[in-house]
């Protein structure tokens, strides 16, 4: 269970076994696969909601990072050094944004490491979702490193830190920075970073 403490979330998600949603996910091919289904289903279907749009774009960044970003020799070099006893388990969907941006990255540092890397449903896991809240709310997406037991031993989201910071300026002037211009503000700044703070912190946490 959560819950929030003057917009903290105090969780036990340290004494959950998780190892049952690894069961319930999917691997990265899959998942892009159920993306397509989505997709297909949503432009064939009553989209009242405007969900394909998203969707859509958030479909063609990820087939854009799958074919343009990779590691580079000195990140390798760091993942060489770590010897994992541990697998990554996502929350994520494919109308998200930054699961769009950071996914594709948390895949190809998984596959350099050799370790599993299953995605679970938000929507369909709100269990799980709310064992994960960010403030108070169901942000995603969320990377969690767990153990061999079961246990989580790391998480990151639902983004890096200088996209929580765009986020925070965005809160304090809501009247003057609208919802679509942080979301082109924080595409952009995803697209000049390159990947490079979602390996750096993820690293750090990777690394302890």
């Amino acid at each position: 269970m959560s819950r929030t403490v003057k917009n903290k979330i105090i969780t036990n998600t340290q004494t959950m076994n998780l190892s049952a949603y690894f069961n319930k996910g999917y691997n990265y091919t899959d998942y892009l696969t159920k993306i397509k289904n989505q997709l297909n289903e949503l432009e064939n279907g009553n989209d009242t909601d405007g969900y394909a749009e998203h969707y859509s774009i958030n479909l063609k960044r990820i087939e854009r990072l799958n074919k343009i970003f990779e590691l580079n020799d000195e990140q390798k070099e760091k993942l060489s050094r770590i010897k994992p006893k541990f697998k990554i388990l996502t929350i994520s969907e494919g109308w998200c944004g930054d699961a769009s941006q950071i996914v594709p990255v948390v895949e190809k540092i998984a596959k350099e490491l050799g370790i599993e890397h299953y995605i679970v449903l938000r929507d369909s896991n709100p269990e799980l979702m709310d064992a994960y809240l960010t403030n108070g709310t169901r942000s995603i997406p969320i990377i969690i490193g767990v153990n061999e037991e079961g246990k989580e031993i790391f998480r990151f989201g639902p983004r890096p830190a200088n996209g929580m910071e765009i986020l925070k300026r965005a809160k304090e002037n809501p009247a003057g920075y609208d919802p679509d211009q942080f979301h082109k503000d924080l595409q952009i700044w995803y697209n000049k970073d390159k990947g490079n703070s979602i390996f750096n912190e993820l690293y750090e946490l990777i690394s302890k």
